[in-house]
């Protein structure tokens, strides 16, 4: 005998059921059944059963007609399921079943319901919930008469709402505490519950306002490990469990591990799971003891993690016991009927499997939908007017030809039967039968929406393994949701340990919080530590002592020739540009934050902010120091390279007017800088930075740790984006001040006066600068987030290099004026190349004026020779010359080379006057 045959019951005053003059109408029970894998699934059979007979044995339904069923194992597989269609279409013209009750699983509904317009037949499943099968997101290209494209699944029906619907409870309480930020936690590879997992994400993110999304690997305990970790790493508050059951204990498990638990007993914060409705109400123990073997968490450690979780339901009409259904039969009779069943066929198989009120009752008015409907169809549709008309009374052949047309493979009564069924409204065993969604082709009249709470009985001084727990209803309601918010928030894990709202005056009973409360917090900053601060605070203040210690000796020995030659006026400004570069480190310090203190006013540090102080003093500070020590090398360049240096007149003034030429393009980027930007004060929380198993994640009014920034303020410019490349120029108009700095220097390298020249001391100080900065540069752009190494290499750069600076430029001055103060105002070298200073070119054309005379002086000795000798004759061979002919005076003047004038006057007697 089949599990699925027919058991017939004789009713309490009733008779037993009669087929012997009545068609058959056969339905097929398309459930998933194999022991061990869907066991529960397949003890929804019974409750099929008892709904046949009752239809059966009804006088009011189909009472022409005797209604079967087959089962058809689909295995909750959509390959399997599409197998069994095809055994449930056959190969002929003619179908020998109207339609399919099934699937329970939305992935293998899907295709069974996407092929029943194709071959004429109407499905109905009791429990596919997902909004994927809606109407609003599944057309096809088919258009219907008035053009629109026709829906998908527009044979099917479903008597479960749709199960994101119950979420809309979770957005009402959502608004009631404020709650803005959601976390969600998906479990993925449970390819029977892919399609409401991702219709969950949908919804959350269609009404949530920050929604964020984690997943794990089902049955992967190291991707569950991850995603714990994600979890605890933002704090997460309130989170919404988007996974199958299966997956709980080692969800739960793993957060147990982690200290990532629902509450504390040091702090008063929650943290609060929504859990699917699909959840057994013993769901905590009976996934313990399934693991219990090699499980490494007890049933204690599971509460501590899911604490008091919230979990949405529908709200069944099954809790009214003694109510007469329009099926004209009560409730508690149905469902003892179904037990007897389910004991005498399936209780040796799978004792535990018997299914809860709520599936029973949804096979129950499934079976009974499809008979309302075919009884509406077959005895009330019109044909000549092709609607339903329930003043209209079919013949048994008018029956007949509708029934026939129905069972066509390729027919289309399949639409009016559904039309028929859609126009159904009673009282059933899940509550009222209603399809008014017609977006949804779902049965949502009578269900009310409510939200239940896990309560952890009284067990001692803690949560042991004996400890129950139950679920009890919080929040109830459709158009509204009303809470008792007092009752919901009044409860804890640790009830016996820590006192409650409702005996305490510390606190109030309140919604926990979505995420510590930012107006309470203080924020701690992550900057300078003091003893960093401390230390190049002092070394700033030494070295500013040190640039004054230098004014000073520049100001009383500046009279000096030594002092005095090396231009004493523009060394002191050189002096005050560094006491500049020197402030800017404290000052720097200030704007970064001091390491752990918290921000209780910044009224202090917002001018420093609004005017970009440090910009400032740096960049006024660089151009102040260098373009003096440039300037006065630049007048020694001019002076040597000019021709007539007597008259290059360049005194101190015209050297501070250029210096303030150069301060002015400095002035003038920064002030459009200024103009054209707003800054303000931002707090930039830096969460990478906290340490997250130390972290008091519990903790409504957390020390908020990070970084303090001045930052461009879009409100005040109008503009959302900062001008960023005035700053830029101005970085490049430093270089090239650089770049000059050491073209002068290299231009008078030779001139060897100590007094004047600094050359020597300025590449020293360039090349020191271009290789701090090449490192510190690049090094400072990866160390935003990290202000204390921010701070000491940039401190240390300004400081090393500015000291560096003055040094070389003011002791070499203070030795020469106490050990060689004669040296330092001589210049110990004259000569120069052909592109050297003017001093050796004037040298240089002195010798040509002297060789000119010697060579005038040789001409006249030899005019007056020869005039003495005018009329001798000079031959070849008595010539002084060897191979000379014989010449005149003229000749001999005109064509004598030099080695023969000399060799003339030698013999002549006149060496000494050469």
């Amino acid at each position: 005998m089949k599990l699925f045959q027919v058991l017939l019951i004789c009713f309490p005053l009733a008779t037993c059921e009669t087929t012997s003059d009545k068609s058959v109408i056969k339905l097929g029970l398309f459930i998933p059944g194999d022991i061990g894998g869907f066991a529960e699934s397949k003890s929804l059979l019974p409750m099929a059963d008892v709904a046949r007979q009752q239809i059966n044995m009804s006088p009011k339904y189909l009472g022409d007609y005797k209604l079967e069923t087959d089962w058809f194992n689909t295995k909750a597989d959509s390959g399997k399921a599409i197998q069994e269609l095809f055994t449930f279409i056959g190969t002929k013209d003619q179908r020998d079943y109207v339609g399919i009750v099934g699937p329970v699983f939305t992935d293998v509904t899907k295709y069974i319901s996407e092929l029943a317009p194709f071959f004429n037949y109407v499905s109905v499943s009791p429990t596919a919930s997902s909004s994927s099968l809606s109407q609003g997101s599944n057309k096809s290209n088919e258009e219907d008469i008035s053009g629109e494209r026709k829906y998908i699944y527009r044979n099917s029906l479903r008597l479960h709402p749709v199960e994101t619907d119950m979420y809309k409870a979770v957005f009402q309480l959502a608004g009631k505490c404020g709650w803005d930020k959601i976390h969600i936690l998906s479990g993925e590879g449970q390819n029977d519950m892919n399609e409401f997992r991702s219709s969950v994400i949908k919804v959350f993110t269609d009404e949530m306002k920050f929604l964020y999304r984690y997943s794990f690997t089902s049955s992967n305990k190291e991707s569950i490990r991850n995603a714990i970790y994600e979890l605890k790493k933002s704090n997460a508050r309130i989170i919404i469990a988007n996974f199958d059951e299966d997956d709980a204990y080692d969800v739960f498990c793993e957060a147990y591990k982690a200290d990532f638990l629902s509450e504390s007993l040091e702090f008063k914060g929650k943290r609060v799971w929504v859990l699917p409705s699909s959840y057994k109400n013993n769901w905590v123990a009976q996934e313990v003891n399934k693991k219990l073997s090699n499980g490494t968490c007890s049933k204690r450690d599971i509460v501590q993690a899911v604490g008091t979780y919230l979990t949405p339901q529908f709200q069944w009409n099954t809790t009214r016991l003694d109510r007469k259904m329009d099926t004209d039969y009560y409730f508690t009779d149905t469902w003892e009927e179904y037990s007897d069943l389910f004991y005498k066929e399936y209780a040796d198989e799978c004792r535990a499997c018997q299914i809860e009120e709520k599936a029973g009752s949804l096979m129950y008015d499934s079976v009974w939908t499809f008979a309302m409907g075919l009884h509406k169809f077959l005895y009330h549709f019109d044909i000549e007017k092709g609607q339903i008309n329930e003043s209209h009374n079919n013949t048994g052949p008018e029956r007949d030809v509708l029934l026939q047309e129905l069972l066509r493979r390729r027919g289309s009564r399949s639409s009016d039967l559904m039309a028929a069924m859609l126009q159904l409204s009673f009282e059933g065993a899940s509550g009222r039968i209603e399809f008014d969604n017609k977006l949804d082709r779902t049965c949502r009249s009578g269900f009310k929406v409510k939200i239940q709470q896990l309560r952890v009985l009284d067990c001692g001084n803690n949560t042991s393994d004996q400890c129950d727990v139950e679920l009890v209803d919080v929040c109830a309601g459709e158009d509204r949701l009303d809470c008792e918010m007092e009752s919901m928030w009044d409860t804890s894990i640790y009830s016996k340990l820590v006192p409650t709202c409702s005996n305490s005056t510390e606190f109030q009973c309140r919604c926990p919080v979505d995420s510590p409360i930012a107006e309470k917090m203080d924020q701690i900053i992550i900057g300078i530590p003091l003893t960093s601060l401390i230390f190049f605070t002092v070394t700033s203040l030494m070295g500013i002592l040190l640039a004054i210690t230098f004014l000073v000796f520049n100001i009383v020995y500046m009279k000096e020739r030594v002092i005095k030659m090396s231009s004493p006026i523009i060394n002191n400004i050189i002096l005050l540009g560094a006491v500049l570069l020197y402030s800017y480190v404290p000052l720097l310090a200030l704007m970064m934050g001091i390491n752990d203190y918290s921000i209780l006013d910044e009224n202090h540090l917002i001018k420093l902010c609004s005017v970009k102080l440090q910009n400032w003093v740096f960049f006024i500070g660089f151009t102040t120091t260098f373009g003096a020590l440039f300037a006065k090398t630049w007048r020694v360049y001019a002076i040597f390279t000019s021709k007539q240096p007597r008259n290059m007149i360049l005194s101190d003034l015209k050297l501070m007017i250029l210096i303030g030429i150069l301060l002015s393009v400095d002035v003038i980027l920064l002030g459009i800088n200024e103009y054209l930007n707003r800054y303000k004060w931002a707090f930039q929380s830096a969460k990478s930075t906290l340490n997250v198993n130390n972290y008091h994640l519990l903790d409504d009014t957390p020390d908020v740790h990070g970084l303090v920034m001045c930052e461009f303020d879009p409100d005040s410019t109008g503009r959302l984006y900062e001008t960023p490349w005035l700053i830029t120029v101005a970085i490049v108009y430093k270089g090239l001040l650089l770049i000059f700095g050491a073209f002068i220097a290299f231009q008078t390298r030779n001139i060897t006066i100590p007094a004047l020249n600094d050359s020597k001391y300025i590449g020293i100080s360039i090349y020191t600068i271009v290789v701090v900065f090449t490192i510190a540069g690049p090094v400072s752009f990866f160390l935003q987030s990290q202000p204390e190494l921010l701070f000491g290499i940039q401190a240390a750069g300004i400081i090393f290099t500015t000291t560096i600076m003055i040094c070389l430029v003011f002791i070499p001055k203070a030795y020469q004026l106490r050990y060689q103060p004669k040296e330092a105002i001589k210049n110990q070298t004259v000569t120069r190349d052909w592109d050297s200073l003017a001093v050796s070119r004037r040298e240089s054309e002195i010798q040509q004026v002297k060789n000119l005379r010697q060579e005038l002086n040789k001409r006249d000795t030899v005019i007056k020779l020869l005039r003495e000798n005018e009329q001798q004759t000079i031959t070849k061979s008595e010539g002084p010359c060897e191979g000379e002919g014989q010449v005149t005076q003229r000749s001999l003047f005109n064509s004598v080379g030099e080695d023969c004038i000399q060799k003339t006057l030698y013999n002549s007697g006149y060496s000494s006057a050469v």
